[in-house]
């Protein structure tokens, strides 16, 4: 008993004397304090697009915001600088190209020259498809197929050019009987 109280008082001891120790082991440094000179955060890339949506051949702006190297790509949008940037904005023309109508996202990456790494800016496109419809064409409606009763065919409607064929063959045949009715009459006499 005599062991267990000696173990427990050296025990106690070394939890009240660590963090002491622990304390007065550790260096005490001045904090570093901020330099004087401090560096302007650079603006955010931007990018937009106007207007937001359109029809496979129409053309729409680009303008992005970046101080550095632009790359802007889209699977709805052909982008083409225009010439003579205005600082760190550039404006792009773009024609939407002949795709799917959807929603396609316009991409822009931005490479500073300051050797940052690049960021990436998203904008959603909406490419509408119009079907235009000229005046005095004629609307084609489906051809019934089916049973002869329902004015249908038995097999698949054809243009080969069957019935004007078949009215040629009968006009022959109209022909090639009036003659033999004609030679008939010429042998009675």
């Amino acid at each position: 008993m005599k062991n267990t109280a000696v173990v427990a008082g050296v025990a106690a001891a070394f939890l009240v004397v660590a963090p002491g120790a622990a304390l007065a082991s550790t260096s005490t440094s001045a904090t570093p304090t901020p330099s004087t000179t401090t560096t302007a955060k650079p603006a955010a890339p931007k990018l937009t697009v106007t207007p937001g949506h359109g029809v496979p051949g129409a053309e729409v702006r680009i303008t992005v915001g970046c101080e550095g190297e632009a790359y802007v790509t889209s699977r709805a949008v052909d982008a083409f600088a225009d010439a003579d940037p205005k600082g760190s904005v550039r404006a792009y023309t773009g024609v939407v190209r002949d795709v799917r109508a959807g929603e396609y996202p316009v991409n822009l990456r931005c490479h500073p020259r300051d050797g940052r790494p690049d960021t990436f800016v998203d904008v959603p496109f909406v490419v509408d498809r119009v079907v235009a419809k000229t005046p005095g064409t004629k609307q084609v409606t489906k051809v019934p197929a089916g049973a002869p009763q329902t004015g249908g065919t038995d097999g698949p409607v054809d243009d080969s050019g069957t019935p004007l064929g078949a009215a040629a063959a009968m006009g022959v045949l109209a022909l090639g009987g009036s003659g033999l009715v004609l030679a008939r009459r010429a042998r009675r006499r």
